[in-house]
């Protein structure tokens, strides 16, 4: 999944939103069983991420390497 978010936006005021906005969606998504990386660019190149692989996900790839 992609999103992209186009606004007017100063490049100070973009990289405040970026944090926010990873910080808020962090702890919604780790509560899903599903490996994800959250990566925010902006537009002065700063780059904030989150990822997450809950043990559910790790111990299904490691049945799959199994067999």
């Amino acid at each position: 999944m992609e999103i992209r978010l186009i606004s007017t936006l100063t490049s100070e005021d973009e990289a405040q939103l970026a944090a926010t906005i990873c910080a808020a969606a962090a702890p919604l998504l780790d509560h899903l069983a599903i490996a994800y990386t959250l990566r925010i660019e902006t537009t002065d190149g700063k780059t904030f991420h989150h990822h997450h692989a809950p043990d559910v996900v790790i111990s299904a790839r490691a049945a799959l390497a199994e067999n």
